[in-house]
């Protein structure tokens, strides 16, 4: 499900943003680093790109809330946290600029995986 909803949100972007679509997804169709970096710059000037953001981070969290919550047959979580999730953009772009720390590197470099172990670092799960 998170293989579809990035594909889905990365499709959103190529369609909905032509200006953000220009910075590439990675080659494997994941959505970049600089994808996320160009929306952060300009959500606060551009609706579109904030409403973009809005929808991809919340993506993020809510596939990083669906693999916390899963359960083994016994209703076990596999997973227990002492904190609860959250983002802000102030934490995402240190998380992306901290996990991609060269930029020239951020066209490849998937950014969902870097935002979910953020999440789930930060929030002490184990």
């Amino acid at each position: 499900m998170p293989r579809i909803r990035s594909s889905l949100i990365a499709l959103l972007l190529i369609a909905a943003a032509p200006a953000i679509a220009a910075t590439p997804s990675t080659s494997k169709g994941q959505i970049s680093v600089a994808q996320v970096m160009e929306m952060l710059d300009r959500a606060g000037t551009d609706k579109q790109a904030g409403q973009l953001l809005y929808a991809y981070l919340g993506g993020v969290g809510e596939s990083a809330g669906v693999l916390l919550n899963a359960t083994d047959a016994k209703g076990k979580p596999y997973v227990t946290c002492s904190k609860p999730m959250g983002l802000d953009a102030g934490l995402v772009r240190d998380v992306l600029t901290n996990g991609a720390p060269n930029s020239k590197s951020w066209g490849e470099t998937a950014a969902t995986p870097l935002l979910v172990n953020a999440l789930v670092s930060l929030a002490g799960c184990r």
